[in-house]
Protein backbone atom coordinates (compact mmCIF):
# COMPACT_ATOMS: atom_id res chain seq x y z
CA UNK A 1 0.00 0.00 0.00
CA UNK A 2 1.21 3.49 -0.85
CA UNK A 3 1.52 5.77 2.16
CA UNK A 4 -0.44 8.98 1.52
CA UNK A 5 1.33 12.08 2.86
CA UNK A 6 -0.56 15.40 3.00
CA UNK A 7 1.24 18.48 1.76
CA UNK A 8 1.31 21.88 3.44
CA UNK A 9 2.88 24.72 1.46
CA UNK A 10 4.22 27.62 3.51
CA UNK A 11 4.82 31.22 2.51
CA UNK A 12 5.94 33.71 5.19
CA UNK A 13 4.96 31.19 7.83
CA UNK A 14 1.38 30.78 6.54
CA UNK A 15 -0.34 28.10 4.49
CA UNK A 16 -0.82 28.60 0.76
CA UNK A 17 -3.97 26.45 0.57
CA UNK A 18 -7.22 26.45 2.52
CA UNK A 19 -9.38 23.36 3.04
CA UNK A 20 -12.76 23.63 1.33
CA UNK A 21 -15.03 22.49 4.14
CA UNK A 22 -18.80 22.21 4.35
CA UNK A 23 -20.90 25.39 4.31
CA UNK A 24 -20.66 27.09 7.68
CA UNK A 25 -17.10 25.94 8.44
CA UNK A 26 -15.32 28.68 6.53
CA UNK A 27 -14.01 30.29 9.72
CA UNK A 28 -12.51 27.02 10.93
CA UNK A 29 -10.51 26.24 7.80
CA UNK A 30 -9.68 29.87 7.09
CA UNK A 31 -8.15 30.12 10.57
CA UNK A 32 -6.23 26.89 10.03
CA UNK A 33 -4.60 28.38 6.94
CA UNK A 34 -3.38 31.27 9.09
CA UNK A 35 -2.07 28.84 11.72
CA UNK A 36 -0.10 25.95 10.17
CA UNK A 37 0.50 24.36 13.58
CA UNK A 38 -3.24 23.81 13.90
CA UNK A 39 -3.44 22.43 10.38
CA UNK A 40 -0.68 19.94 11.15
CA UNK A 41 -2.58 18.84 14.24
CA UNK A 42 -5.77 18.46 12.19
CA UNK A 43 -4.01 16.17 9.69
CA UNK A 44 -2.65 14.14 12.61
CA UNK A 45 -6.16 13.71 14.03
CA UNK A 46 -7.22 12.51 10.59
CA UNK A 47 -4.68 9.70 11.09
CA UNK A 48 -1.99 10.67 8.62
CA UNK A 49 1.39 9.15 9.48
CA UNK A 50 3.66 11.86 8.05
CA UNK A 51 3.29 15.47 6.87
CA UNK A 52 5.13 17.04 3.93
CA UNK A 53 5.91 20.76 4.30
CA UNK A 54 7.32 22.93 1.50
CA UNK A 55 9.01 26.31 1.81
CA UNK A 56 7.56 27.89 -1.34
CA UNK A 57 9.54 31.14 -1.19
CA UNK A 58 12.86 29.31 -1.11
CA UNK A 59 12.20 28.09 -4.67
CA UNK A 60 12.71 31.67 -5.88
CA UNK A 61 15.70 32.45 -3.68
CA UNK A 62 13.76 34.18 -0.90
CA UNK A 63 14.41 32.99 2.65
CA UNK A 64 12.00 33.81 5.45
CA UNK A 65 12.87 33.00 9.06
CA UNK A 66 9.15 32.89 9.88
CA UNK A 67 8.74 29.79 7.73
CA UNK A 68 11.66 28.03 9.42
CA UNK A 69 10.28 28.88 12.86
CA UNK A 70 6.84 27.67 11.83
CA UNK A 71 8.01 24.25 10.71
CA UNK A 72 9.86 23.77 14.02
CA UNK A 73 6.64 24.56 15.91
CA UNK A 74 4.67 22.24 13.63
CA UNK A 75 6.99 19.37 14.50
CA UNK A 76 6.71 20.12 18.21
CA UNK A 77 2.93 19.88 17.94
CA UNK A 78 2.62 16.38 16.46
CA UNK A 79 3.98 12.91 17.19
CA UNK A 80 4.60 11.96 13.54
CA UNK A 81 7.48 12.91 11.22
CA UNK A 82 7.41 16.16 9.33
CA UNK A 83 9.53 16.17 6.18
CA UNK A 84 10.57 19.66 5.17
CA UNK A 85 11.55 20.74 1.65
CA UNK A 86 13.47 24.01 1.49
CA UNK A 87 16.06 25.16 -1.04
CA UNK A 88 19.08 26.18 1.01
CA UNK A 89 22.68 26.88 0.05
CA UNK A 90 24.00 26.53 3.60
CA UNK A 91 24.25 23.18 5.39
CA UNK A 92 24.00 24.95 8.76
CA UNK A 93 20.35 25.81 8.05
CA UNK A 94 19.52 22.12 7.68
CA UNK A 95 21.63 21.28 10.74
CA UNK A 96 19.80 23.82 12.89
CA UNK A 97 16.41 22.54 11.76
CA UNK A 98 17.38 18.97 12.63
CA UNK A 99 18.90 19.98 15.95
CA UNK A 100 15.73 21.86 16.84
CA UNK A 101 13.63 18.77 16.27
CA UNK A 102 12.39 18.76 12.67
CA UNK A 103 12.42 15.06 11.93
CA UNK A 104 13.41 15.07 8.26
CA UNK A 105 14.83 17.58 5.76
CA UNK A 106 15.04 17.18 2.00
CA UNK A 107 18.35 18.44 0.60
CA UNK A 108 18.50 19.51 -3.04
CA UNK A 109 20.98 21.91 -4.68
CA UNK A 110 23.41 21.59 -1.76
CA UNK A 111 23.93 17.92 -2.63
CA UNK A 112 25.57 19.08 -5.84
CA UNK A 113 27.40 22.20 -4.69
CA UNK A 114 28.55 21.08 -1.20
CA UNK A 115 28.67 17.26 -1.23
CA UNK A 116 31.11 17.01 1.69
CA UNK A 117 28.82 19.10 3.88
CA UNK A 118 25.90 16.85 2.97
CA UNK A 119 27.92 13.74 3.82
CA UNK A 120 28.54 15.26 7.24
CA UNK A 121 24.80 15.79 7.71
CA UNK A 122 24.13 12.18 6.73
CA UNK A 123 26.77 10.91 9.16
CA UNK A 124 25.53 13.12 11.97
CA UNK A 125 21.76 12.66 11.59
CA UNK A 126 21.37 9.46 9.46
CA UNK A 127 19.82 8.88 6.01
CA UNK A 128 16.42 8.56 7.66
CA UNK A 129 16.45 12.23 8.58
CA UNK A 130 18.48 13.63 5.69
CA UNK A 131 16.80 12.77 2.41
CA UNK A 132 16.92 14.28 -1.08
CA UNK A 133 14.53 16.22 -3.26
CA UNK A 134 14.40 16.08 -7.04
CA UNK A 135 12.14 18.65 -8.74
CA UNK A 136 12.48 17.97 -12.44
CA UNK A 137 11.14 19.35 -15.69
CA UNK A 138 11.38 17.43 -18.95
CA UNK A 139 14.03 15.17 -17.45
CA UNK A 140 16.26 17.92 -16.05
CA UNK A 141 16.78 19.36 -12.57
CA UNK A 142 17.41 23.09 -12.17
CA UNK A 143 20.19 23.48 -9.60
CA UNK A 144 20.21 27.24 -9.76
CA UNK A 145 22.68 29.95 -10.67
CA UNK A 146 26.21 28.69 -11.23
CA UNK A 147 25.10 25.12 -11.92
CA UNK A 148 22.10 25.24 -14.23
CA UNK A 149 20.27 22.20 -15.55
CA UNK A 150 21.44 18.68 -14.73
CA UNK A 151 19.81 15.49 -16.10
CA UNK A 152 17.64 13.93 -13.42
CA UNK A 153 19.34 10.57 -13.93
CA UNK A 154 22.73 12.11 -13.18
CA UNK A 155 21.42 13.92 -10.11
CA UNK A 156 19.73 10.81 -8.70
CA UNK A 157 22.83 8.64 -9.12
CA UNK A 158 24.89 11.39 -7.48
CA UNK A 159 22.75 11.63 -4.33
CA UNK A 160 22.69 7.86 -3.98
CA UNK A 161 26.48 7.80 -4.12
CA UNK A 162 26.52 10.43 -1.37
CA UNK A 163 24.68 8.01 0.86
CA UNK A 164 21.06 8.91 0.17
CA UNK A 165 18.44 6.29 0.95
CA UNK A 166 15.24 8.20 0.15
CA UNK A 167 14.26 10.53 -2.70
CA UNK A 168 11.22 12.77 -3.14
CA UNK A 169 10.55 13.08 -6.86
CA UNK A 170 8.20 15.50 -8.59
CA UNK A 171 7.77 16.90 -12.07
CA UNK A 172 6.90 20.59 -12.22
CA UNK A 173 4.09 19.93 -14.70
CA UNK A 174 2.34 17.71 -12.13
CA UNK A 175 2.34 20.24 -9.31
CA UNK A 176 -1.15 21.46 -8.45
CA UNK A 177 -2.59 20.42 -11.81
CA UNK A 178 -4.68 17.34 -10.87
CA UNK A 179 -3.56 15.70 -14.11
CA UNK A 180 -2.18 12.53 -12.53
CA UNK A 181 1.43 11.44 -12.45
CA UNK A 182 3.17 10.06 -15.52
CA UNK A 183 3.60 6.49 -14.34
CA UNK A 184 6.18 5.71 -17.01
CA UNK A 185 8.34 8.58 -15.70
CA UNK A 186 8.09 7.28 -12.14
CA UNK A 187 8.99 3.77 -13.30
CA UNK A 188 12.03 5.18 -15.12
CA UNK A 189 13.17 7.06 -12.02
CA UNK A 190 12.66 4.03 -9.78
CA UNK A 191 14.76 1.88 -12.11
CA UNK A 192 17.76 4.19 -11.65
CA UNK A 193 18.29 3.62 -7.96
CA UNK A 194 17.59 1.29 -5.03
CA UNK A 195 16.62 4.30 -2.93
CA UNK A 196 13.10 4.45 -1.51
CA UNK A 197 11.04 6.92 -3.50
CA UNK A 198 8.21 9.28 -2.58
CA UNK A 199 6.42 10.84 -5.53
CA UNK A 200 4.67 14.20 -5.33
CA UNK A 201 2.13 16.14 -7.35
CA UNK A 202 -0.69 15.46 -9.78
CA UNK A 203 -2.91 13.09 -7.81
CA UNK A 204 -6.58 14.02 -8.28
CA UNK A 205 -8.61 11.04 -7.12
CA UNK A 206 -8.64 7.60 -5.50
CA UNK A 207 -8.47 6.13 -9.01
CA UNK A 208 -5.13 7.87 -9.57
CA UNK A 209 -3.81 6.21 -6.42
CA UNK A 210 -5.09 2.76 -7.44
CA UNK A 211 -3.54 3.12 -10.90
CA UNK A 212 -0.20 4.09 -9.36
CA UNK A 213 -0.23 1.28 -6.85
CA UNK A 214 -0.99 -1.34 -9.48
CA UNK A 215 1.98 -0.39 -11.64
CA UNK A 216 4.77 1.03 -9.51
CA UNK A 217 7.95 -0.81 -8.47
CA UNK A 218 8.31 -1.76 -4.82
CA UNK A 219 10.83 0.96 -4.02
CA UNK A 220 8.12 3.59 -4.65
CA UNK A 221 6.30 3.44 -1.33
CA UNK A 222 4.61 6.80 -0.73
CA UNK A 223 2.93 9.73 -2.44
CA UNK A 224 2.52 13.38 -1.44
CA UNK A 225 -0.92 14.88 -2.12
CA UNK A 226 -1.80 18.55 -1.79
CA UNK A 227 -4.59 20.18 -3.78
CA UNK A 228 -6.79 17.08 -4.02
CA UNK A 229 -6.88 16.72 -0.23
CA UNK A 230 -7.66 20.39 0.30
CA UNK A 231 -10.51 20.07 -2.22
CA UNK A 232 -11.92 16.96 -0.46
CA UNK A 233 -11.65 14.67 -3.48
CA UNK A 234 -11.49 11.47 -1.39
CA UNK A 235 -14.59 9.75 0.04
CA UNK A 236 -13.29 9.48 3.62
CA UNK A 237 -12.96 13.25 3.83
CA UNK A 238 -16.73 13.75 3.98
CA UNK A 239 -16.69 11.98 7.35
CA UNK A 240 -13.80 14.08 8.62
CA UNK A 241 -15.36 17.37 7.54
CA UNK A 242 -18.72 16.54 9.11
CA UNK A 243 -17.05 15.69 12.42
CA UNK A 244 -14.86 18.79 12.33
CA UNK A 245 -17.89 21.02 11.76
CA UNK A 246 -19.41 19.79 15.03
CA UNK A 247 -16.14 20.00 16.94
CA UNK A 248 -14.97 23.39 15.65
CA UNK A 249 -14.69 25.13 19.08
CA UNK A 250 -12.80 22.19 20.60
CA UNK A 251 -10.44 21.99 17.61
CA UNK A 252 -9.36 25.59 18.13
CA UNK A 253 -9.09 25.21 21.89
CA UNK A 254 -6.85 22.14 21.69
CA UNK A 255 -4.81 23.30 18.71
CA UNK A 256 -3.74 26.58 20.30
CA UNK A 257 -1.90 24.63 23.01
CA UNK A 258 1.23 23.19 21.40
CA UNK A 259 2.46 21.45 24.57
CA UNK A 260 5.73 19.61 24.93
CA UNK A 261 7.97 18.76 21.99
CA UNK A 262 6.89 15.48 20.43
CA UNK A 263 9.01 12.41 21.01
CA UNK A 264 9.35 11.70 17.28
CA UNK A 265 11.27 14.94 16.71
CA UNK A 266 13.97 13.90 19.15
CA UNK A 267 14.77 10.57 17.45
Amino acid sequence: MLLVIPSIELRSGRCQRCIQGARGTESLYGALSEHPVELAQLFRRENFKCIHVTDIESFTGCFDEATLETVVEMQKSVDIPIEFVTFQNNADVYRQLLERGVYRVAVNVLAWTEPDAVRELLDEFSPSRVIFGCRAHNGDVDLGEGVGMVPDEEYIRHVHELGGRRLIYTEQDWEGNLTGEDVDTVIRIASLTPMRITTAGGIASPQDLWDLQSRLPKNVDSVVIGRALFENRFPCQAIWRAAEAKLEPDIHRVAHSIGQQSSISRL
